[in-house]
């Protein structure tokens, strides 16, 4: 547990806003190494796989420490800035991103086999679009911490709802790249087997789920702007 202890004295010092953007930090660092995880399993690499699934598991458990100490020292008793319900939604829905990074390695583990060649460019393409979610929701809560600092100042809050418009726009491509694969992966039935098609059809579901959620965080931000 030493390994977690500074850290987490270190967010208990900062503000809820900081702490969260350390939060998101951690969950754009997991989504970058599920990236060469992904990689590893369309490469049939499942040695280093597994090397990296560890990593991101703990990640994952560092994460969930700095989101059970906001949630445990959040004030009840100070108003904040913003709505304290939205804002505890808010890192919800950015930790939903962090279990799903931490659920699309162990489902993969859970048969390992490689993806058919014909399938792996899509693959790669739809988590091209998870990762750029993430990022793009992390840019947004760094822009939320400038407008609380800015106190609400208009053009500041502009920047923010332009960048929840980006993600807006990252979910949606996510959303026709992940309808795309699914219907190719049905459409295979003649050629991969059934427990094929229930594995790899369940990972694009996980995979476009990030965006989605990436895509909520973005929504719970911009109630946020609206005290």
């Amino acid at each position: 547990m030493k390994y977690f202890r500074v850290p987490i004295i270190e967010t208990l010092r900062k503000s809820p806003f900081e702490a969260l953007n350390d939060h998101v930090e951690i969950v754009r660092k997991s989504a970058t190494l599920l990236k060469d995880e992904i990689d590893a399993y369309i490469n049939g690499d499942f040695e280093k796989f597994e090397s990296i699934r560890k990593e991101i598991d703990e990640l994952e458990l560092k994460a969930d420490y700095i989101k059970s100490n906001i949630r445990n020292h959040l004030p009840k008793d100070v108003k904040l800035v913003v709505d304290r319900g939205v804002f505890l939604s808010l890192l919800g829905e950015v930790d939903k991103v962090e279990d799903l990074i931490q659920d699309i390695g162990e489902w993969i583990s859970m048969r390992e086999k490689p993806i058919p060649e014909s399938l792996k460019s899509e693959f790669k393409e739809l988590f091209n679009k998870a990762l750029e979610s993430v990022e793009v929701c992390e840019k947004a809560i760094n822009q939320l911490n400038v407008v609380i600092e800015a106190s609400f100042a208009e053009n500041e809050r502009k920047k923010t709802k332009e960048v929840i418009q980006e993600l807006h726009r990252v979910e949606h491509e996510s959303d026709i790249i992940e309808r795309k694969l699914t219907r190719k992966i049905f459409g295979m039935e003649n050629e991969i087997s059934p427990v094929a098609i229930f594995h790899l059809t369940k990972l694009v579901f996980l995979l476009g789920d990030i965006a989605n959620h990436a895509e909520n965080a973005g929504d719970r931000i911009r109630a946020l702007l609206a005290k």
